[in-house]
């Protein structure tokens, strides 16, 4: 085997009953982590899990719809199994995320650094999500073995969600993910390919927006034009997005429209257009690659017509 030959992962996953969208557990090679996820309706079957008796950091999620973003709220337990019991959630979710140990080396205050490196990492990644948390978690100061211990487990935390289709981390965050040591190759013509693409504001063709497709992530460029207007169709989170970034300087007062300071990564075009144009928008549709004007969803289709034929 060369070096720069493509090596992989295990994931397992055990479905709990014969329905697949039933409770499941997903282990990976060579970590002592696990998580189990499911749908609300098989919360309570989770909570009898023994390992839940231990600690744990979780997410709840509520998945947005094709032009809208996913909200997300993260939050940490020294016993889950007596975690809402009452029924009681922060968020309406349409899957959670338990993650802990197999076996006690999990403590309080490992789960509580986690919480926050969790956090932080999804505020960061604020085109991909929202998170619900109305606070910044509390961390914990543990020793630097620890710390580098709960790195890696941080990262293993990462490559399982990722690999499970929750396309919520950069780039840089899901190469990081891999196990030290492997190398990955992207034999895939859809990861390599790049596209430079613009939409326009309403009735204003020369005031455009410009999106970067590249690995495989989208990327609304910093200088991007935003409208300054938007309407009651503007996705609700998209909508709380925009008044973050307003918030926190991330998009400014520039005239007639307004401006995006920042890179902002998206997990798919759409968010990114309704952003721009200040209404619910097909990214599919709205956004344009810069050299011709063909519509992004006619890009990939022609990409993945000629994966085929190869």
């Amino acid at each position: 085997m060369s070096f720069d030959e493509q090596i992989g992962r295990v994931v397992k996953i055990f479905i709990t009953g014969k329905d697949p969208r039933s409770l499941r557990t997903v282990e990976l090679d060579n970590w002592t982590g696990v998580a189990i996820t499911g749908q609300p309706e098989f919360f309570k079957k989770a909570l009898e899990a023994e390992v839940l008796a231990r600690s744990c950091v979780y997410l709840l999620i509520k998945s947005g719809a094709e032009d809208d973003l996913p909200e997300i709220y993260v939050g940490e337990s020294d016993d889950f199994s007596q975690r809402y019991t009452n029924g009681k959630f922060p968020i309406e979710f349409d899957t959670f995320l338990i993650f802990t140990s197999k076996d006690d080396n999990l403590t309080r205050a490992h789960v509580k650094w986690l919480e926050e490196k969790l956090w932080a990492i999804l505020k960061g990644n604020s085109g991909k999500a929202v998170v619900a948390n109305a606070n910044k978690p509390t961390s914990s100061n543990l020793p630097r073995a620890d710390v580098a211990t709960m790195r890696t487990y941080l990262g293993n935390m990462i490559y399982v969600l990722e690999a499970l289709g929750y396309d919520l981390f950069s780039v840089k965050e899901r190469t990081s993910a891999s196990a030290a040591g492997q190398v990955e190759q992207q034999n895939d013509e859809a990861q390599n390919l790049v596209l430079d693409l613009y939409a326009t504001l309403p009735k204003r063709i020369d005031d455009r927006a410009y999106l970067r497709y590249e690995d495989g992530a989208y990327v609304l460029i910093s200088g991007s034009k935003i409208n300054a207007r938007i309407t009651e169709s503007l996705p609700s989170n998209v909508r709380k997005l925009r008044e973050q970034l307003i918030e926190d300087g991330g998009l400014i007062e520039a005239g007639d429209h307004m401006e995006l300071t920042k890179d902002i990564p998206f997990s798919k075009p759409s968010p990114a257009s309704a952003l721009v144009k200040g209404r619910s928008s097909t990214g599919y549709q709205d956004w344009l690659r810069v050299t011709d004007g063909v519509p992004l969803g006619a890009v990939l289709g022609i990409a993945a017509a000629i994966r085929e034929v190869v």
